[in-house]
């Protein structure tokens, strides 16, 4: 048995729009909530290479899943950070969220942006324990490409899981009563559900005012062999 603590966090694009919570002036605070977190894997959405990069140069002990990464300058990704101490990564890989996934930042069902899923197959260093670790960030805009993108994330999952214990984190853009969460539902299980089943929903976007709106968007998955101590 391995006990493991994982984080979802969005850290929004940098646009001077942001004015005094733009990247530059957020980013310390972004690396001192992982850090606090203490968490050995972190899947984060949204950035560009140099702002995920910049991240990394904060975050003194952890390392970056993008080997397998080629980096387009026009595109956001959604990033795994893990404690390099900790984990060693076995295999890894990027899925774009259409019909035809296999085609470089491709797009469908009126989905605004490229989505895009990664993931990486993983080690506990001090235990040899295997698991699958997926990060992903559906469209805000278009309710037909969250359903479509959740079901190609369902089946990028059905091939490389390979048996393993699958954690799933990710911005969905949707709350918990939405199609591409009954779709994921079917086969994982939602930890904040497991951990809290008699409190209310909760709101995970605040748009830098610290006060949650919009309702739970950000969800951790797992699979049914992984047991969930607290979310």
């Amino acid at each position: 048995m391995a006990k493991l603590s994982v984080l979802t966090l969005n850290v929004r694009h940098e646009t001077a729009d942001d004015g005094p919570d733009n990247w530059p002036y957020r980013k310390k605070l972004t690396a001192r909530l992982i850090k606090e977190s203490a968490s050995w894997v972190i899947g984060t959405q949204e950035g560009k290479r140099p702002q995920i990069l910049d991240l990394l140069s904060h975050l003194e002990g952890y390392a970056i899943v993008d080997r397998h990464r080629f980096w387009d300058a026009d595109r956001s990704y959604p990033s795994i950070f893990y404690r390099a101490d900790f984990i060693e990564v076995l295999e890894s890989g990027d899925r774009w969220l259409s019909e035809t996934p296999e085609i470089h930042a491709s797009k469908s069902w009126g989905s605004a942006f490229p989505r895009l899923a990664t993931w990486a197959s993983c080690t506990i260093r001090a235990t040899g324990s295997n698991f699958l670790f997926a990060n992903v960030h559906l469209d805000h805009v278009s309710a037909e490409a969250r359903i479509g993108q959740a079901h190609v994330l369902l089946n990028l999952l059905a091939e490389v899981k390979h048996g393993l214990p699958v954690i799933l984190v990710g911005d969905f853009n949707d709350k918990p009563d939405s199609e591409p969460y009954r779709i994921l539902r079917a086969t994982y299980r939602d930890a904040w559900l497991m951990s809290n089943p008699l409190k209310k929903e909760t709101d995970t976007w605040h748009g830098f005012s610290g006060r949650g709106k919009r309702g739970r968007l950000d969800w951790i998955l797992v699979s049914p062999e992984v047991t969930v101590l607290d979310a």
